[in-house]
């Protein structure tokens, strides 16, 4: 399909007009092709707020347009200025990719320009952060293993951090990695005074006193077991790159971690059952896999008794049923 671009016609305002219209109306082919012809392209701000067309492509999930946009832009001398557009509110591709928690686009634009990592939008907020203030666990992984990580990203400019960010939306499982992470973070202040524990503090629905619960929650809540809270890094690290035979890689600076865990992973699942238990109990490693080996039971045991009053009250409840069907018949 003809893009009905003139490479040799001069880049102008209607140029830049075609070029919207192409992004507003899908056509990402047509795009591309003018990506490949006309290099002043990539640094086009194509509308009002700012945005180019890689920003365009982002915001609309365009993951395969984005991988080959950010190709064409890397074969070009202006590369480092075309990924480094920044849009009315300072966001920059990558801004917007953290924002979404698109993997694959985050990945290819950090690699492209891992300085874009420390760029702050309007409001003082990296990629990072955006990426943590949304949810984006993998997306933050990535972002944090990108480069040194370090706490200047981890903060915006009314003195939030991601951590109060991260509890403020509920999101606990996110807040753990990122305390596992970034310890300090704990004691942090915004410019209000107001610490993390703080933020938690004020939200009383998170807390059994701050809850109403009918007897059914009350009993549910009782019989909930929660161990020890910890973090495992690998589960929430993405594959870098995919290469053709299908082996995953990762960044250089944690590829050795990936490495070791595979191989302790490979080398305990490659011994019989009575092994695997022997090693796990002589390394104090045994987790959810060992407790599937040594409880037969389905319930563990710190709630059988109360699986075992459910099916009492079950029990009762049938008999109750069926028996007044019985009388009135």
């Amino acid at each position: 399909m003809e893009s009905g671009y003139d490479s040799s016609a001069r880049w102008d305002h209607e140029t830049t007009k075609m070029l919207f219209e192409m992004c507003m109306e899908g056509r990402w082919k047509e795009v591309v092709e003018i990506y490949e012809k006309e290099k002043r392209a990539h640094t086009a701000k194509i509308k009002r707020g700012g945005e180019s067309a890689l920003h365009l492509a982002v915001t609309d999930g365009q993951e395969e347009v984005v991988l080959e946009l950010v190709d064409l832009i890397m074969k070009a001398e202006s590369k480092e200025e075309a990924l480094r557009i920044q849009n009315k509110r300072s966001n920059t591709a990558l801004h917007l990719a953290a924002s979404m928690g698109t993997i694959r686009m985050v990945r290819v634009i950090a690699h492209a320009d891992p300085e874009l990592v420390n760029f702050r939008n309007v409001d003082g907020e990296t990629p990072l952060f955006l990426a943590a203030f949304h949810g984006r666990k993998e997306a933050f992984m990535f972002l944090h293993y990108t480069g040194t990580p370090n706490y200047y990203n981890c903060r915006r400019s009314d003195g939030d951090t991601i951590l109060h960010s991260t509890i403020a939306a509920d999101n606990f499982e996110l807040a753990l990695i990122i305390i596992h992470l970034y310890e300090d973070l704990g004691n942090s202040k915004n410019k209000e005074g107001a610490t993390p524990l703080h933020i938690l503090a004020s939200n009383s629905s998170v807390f059994k006193s701050g809850s109403r619960f009918g007897l059914i929650e009350k009993l549910i809540y009782q019989g909930i077991s929660v161990g020890k809270l910890e973090v495992d890094e690998s589960d929430y690290l993405p594959p870098y790159e995919t290469i053709d035979n299908g082996k995953t890689k990762y960044p250089k600076n944690y590829q050795s971690c990936m490495d070791f865990m595979k191989l302790t992973k490979n080398t305990v699942s490659s011994g019989n059952l009575e092994a695997q238990e022997r090693i796990a109990s002589e390394t104090n490693l045994l987790g959810q896999e060992a407790e599937a080996w040594t409880l037969p039971s389905l319930f563990p045991a710190n709630y059988k008794c109360f699986a075992d009053f459910l099916k009492l009250v079950f029990m009762i409840m049938l008999v109750i049923v069926f028996g007044k069907g019985w009388s009135s018949s």
